[in-house]
């Protein structure tokens, strides 16, 4: 399963270090429009990062653009503590959205799936006067429970179907998820049980043969979401007659993979490179 950054701990000295991360990044590069909301509920919110005019004359709209969902076991999780997913890829000029979504107790699986189909649906909905052109599409990038709620709505294609969303998926990036979730798991089972069809919880049983280009990203010392969820989704992903970019990292556990997205800590793993190099090749194509 999947927490969230930093939340490992559970203690205020793991709040006060992400805080700081956040406050070490500078913000001239960048404008941001905060709590927009995108259902009824106080977690149905979403923020947009938006490179300024002196970074992208287009302000990133000749890229796609990257909607990041983060993890947290399904349980915690917060978009602000996310500034720093929102910093690093504007620098290269892409617009990035962060929504919130309910959480466990609150809800079950599949309504915080939902939630975050309903984010991407009201993008869609609200591109011109939020976003401008987005012609290009959206990349779908998730870490950890993120990145199996990025994987389920790329496979899985009913969620986005049902709203009608046009905006069209141009890649999946998805970092340490539990895609062969384990459903008899005793963290797992309140969450996501009872349930008619388990298929429905694992991408790995749902890949489609007109997936968009797939990054999968992991670490071999991740013992939170271990290795094997990643070499069982490119195993089905191949066995659709899909190749998968995979990147493995040797001496990376399951937080470090992602905050070294974070300007200050790219030094930990090259992941955020390897990252751009991927949306690079995307955008040639």
């Amino acid at each position: 399963m999947a927490i969230s950054l930093f939340s490992f701990s559970h203690s205020s000295n793991a709040s006060f270090a992400v805080t700081l991360l956040n406050l070490s990044l500078s913000s001239g590069h960048y404008d941001v429009q905060k709590n927009i909301q995108y259902g009824e509920g106080s977690r149905h919110q979403l923020d947009i990062y938006q490179p300024k005019e002196k970074i992208s004359a287009s302000r990133g709209q000749d890229k796609p653009v990257i909607f990041f969902i983060y993890g947290g076991a399904w349980k915690q999780g917060n978009k602000k503590d996310y500034k720093f997913i929102g910093h690093a890829f504007t620098q290269a000029g892409y617009r990035v959205v962060i929504a919130d979504y309910r959480l466990f107790p609150q809800v079950k699986f599949p309504d915080f799936i939902h939630d975050s189909a309903d984010a991407i649906a009201y993008i869609d909905q609200h591109s011109t006067q939020l976003l401008g052109d987005v012609s290009q599409g959206y990349i779908l990038m998730g870490h950890s429970a993120g990145a199996h709620t990025a994987a389920l709505l790329a496979t899985d294609q009913k969620y986005l179907q049902q709203r009608q969303v046009k905006l069209k998926l141009r890649a999946l990036v998805a970092l340490s998820g539990p895609y062969d979730l384990q459903l008899d798991d005793p963290e797992v089972v309140p969450i996501f049980t009872p349930i008619a069809n388990e298929a429905t919880a694992k991408p790995v049983r749902n890949v489609p043969a007109n997936m968009p280009p797939v990054l999968l990203m992991h670490g071999r010392k991740d013992t939170r979401v271990k290795p094997y969820h990643t070499e069982n989704f490119v195993t089905a992903l191949q066995q659709a007659g899909i190749q998968p970019q995979v990147k493995w990292y040797d001496n990376i556990e399951h937080i470090k993979i992602v905050s070294s997205i974070a300007a200050s800590l790219r030094f930990l793993n090259p992941s955020y490179q390897d990252i751009i190099d991927f949306l690079n090749n995307l955008d040639n194509k």
